[in-house]
């Protein structure tokens, strides 16, 4: 596999598809860009037992998108660690991406549904972002 190439992880797929992940549907709720310390503590394919400290660079109430520096590759279940929140959860591995640097980008799911994992409360569903409320106008 070339450093470049791009591995869609799903449930029953593995981690051995390459090629562009594919078009994803609409999301389940709302992505929050932030950068949030969490631990990876995951598996190798080979076997070995590995822990990564790294930052999230977007949450949402399904899961994440973080980096990692740990270039072999893993099984697609690890443990999510959220060290401000004192929180962890099992998660699935869902995208990855080789990036520059020798990094991977990974974008993981909760396997069991944790909406108070990143101590955010996100925007329902069916929230309509031009209908929001401006800053100082206020319903009496």
């Amino acid at each position: 596999m070339g450093r470049d190439s791009n591995i869609a992880v799903t449930a029953g797929v593995g981690l051995d598809r390459k090629g562009p992940a594919p078009s994803s549907p609409a999301r389940r709720s709302s992505r929050v860009k932030i950068d949030m310390p969490v631990e990876v503590i995951g598996q190798t394919t080979a076997g070995n037992a590995f822990r990564e400290e790294t930052r999230t660079t977007a949450v949402n109430a399904h899961g994440a998108l973080l980096l990692l520096t740990t270039s072999n590759e893993i099984n697609p279940i690890l443990v999510l660690v959220n060290t401000k929140m004192n929180t962890e959860a099992k998660c699935r591995v869902v995208y990855r991406k080789r990036i520059e640097g020798g990094k991977t980008e990974l974008g993981i799911e909760f396997v069991d549904p944790q909406p108070r994992f990143w101590g955010i409360a996100f925007p329902p569903e069916d929230w309509n972002w031009a209908e929001r409320k401006k800053p100082g106008s206020f319903s009496k």
